[in-house]
């Protein structure tokens, strides 16, 4: 491995379902250990309820205010707060402020094989190459394209829950 610094949006930018993900460290510059990004957000970037099967997926609030919901433990996470979820868990969050700033921490669950780092290369292939830092201009998603790349990475979208 090789040392890397990489400060406030730099590394690869994406726009990923509306919201801007700065690639910190992939899987492949850290030994397939894990993989860091930076994601600016907004309640368009809302994700629909999923699960991991290889990878367990880790949330660190910078800035904002987001609810975080972990195999049915909802909590209300502000700056500093820290939550994982296991592969194999569903999740989801909601932004709850304008805009907020999360770390995700991706790395493959334990026993588990992995398809080296199925979010890194998910983002990537849902997203589009980030032409500045800034947030895109939000548009819907298209679910049954999120869906097939999704599965493709080893993502499964969850049903939204009953009313």
């Amino acid at each position: 491995m090789e040392t890397i610094i990489r400060h406030r949006d730099e590394g690869q930018l994406t726009w990923f379902l509306n919201s801007l993900v700065a690639t910190k460290a992939t899987a492949a510059e850290t030994g397939g250990r894990y993989a860091l990004s930076e994601h600016l957000l907004t309640a368009d970037s809302d994700p629909p309820p999923h699960v991991h099967l290889d990878e367990d997926e880790a949330f660190y609030v910078l800035d904002g205010e987001v609810e975080l919901e972990v195999d049915g433990a909802v909590a209300h996470a502000t700056a500093g707060t820290f939550a994982l979820a296991p592969s194999g868990r569903p999740h989801a969050f909601r932004v709850l402020t304008p805009t907020a700033r999360v770390l995700v921490i991706t790395s493959s669950a334990a026993g588990r094989t992995s398809r080296g780092d199925a979010t890194e290369d998910f983002f990537r292939a849902a997203g589009t190459p980030a032409t500045a830092p800034v947030l895109p201009a939000a548009e819907a998603p298209d679910p049954v394209r999120l869906a097939a790349l999704a599965a493709a990475h080893g993502i499964e979208i969850l049903p939204p829950p009953a009313p």
